[in-house]
């Protein structure tokens, strides 16, 4: 199945089923097995207008983690928002982010806490609103480690 045909069966589970009502761990579920990832490779937030914030929806053990200024220089979720463009980056790793989603061990990942190595980020958006951003990354120890980089098809798929 190629990422356009997956996002679009995607769309439609999503659709179906309530994000608060196990309809959250299937659309992970279903992007991990499209993508070979684990569910501790998967970020949602959402934004809160009202506190100019990104909140992770998931993972869903750093719900209570705190949140990201939208305005934050260092962080791509936020600049993924502000700019509601969706980006690809293989070798993330290398360059200066903000590192909330990989500093803390989670359990997606058996309690071990690994760096992000490769990543997509795009916005979430319902019609013209942009509610947040999804980001599907592969986590390693290093570089060598972290699986096949992602495409550019995959970007388009997930945006």
């Amino acid at each position: 199945m190629d990422i356009k045909e997956f996002c679009r069966k995607l769309d439609h589970l999503l659709g179906s089923r309530d994000l608060h009502a196990g309809g959250l761990d299937t659309a992970v579920k279903a992007i991990c097995q499209g993508l070979a990832i684990g569910t501790g490779e998967i970020a949602i937030l959402l934004a809160d207008e009202d506190t100019g914030a990104l909140r992770f929806l998931w993972p869903r053990s750093l719900q209570t983690s705190g949140t990201r200024p939208i305005s934050s220089k260092e962080s791509l979720a936020a600049r993924t928002y502000r700019d509601e463009k969706g980006t690809v980056n293989n070798r993330f790793s290398a360059i200066r982010h903000a590192s909330v989603f990989e500093a803390l061990p989670l359990k997606e990942q058996g309690g071990k806490a690994l760096p992000i190595q490769k990543i997509i980020s795009v916005p979430i958006r319902e019609q013209e609103n942009c509610l947040g951003v999804l980001q599907i990354c592969r986590k390693a120890v290093d570089l060598t480690e972290s699986g096949p980089d992602f495409t550019p098809a995959e970007l388009l798929g997930a945006g």
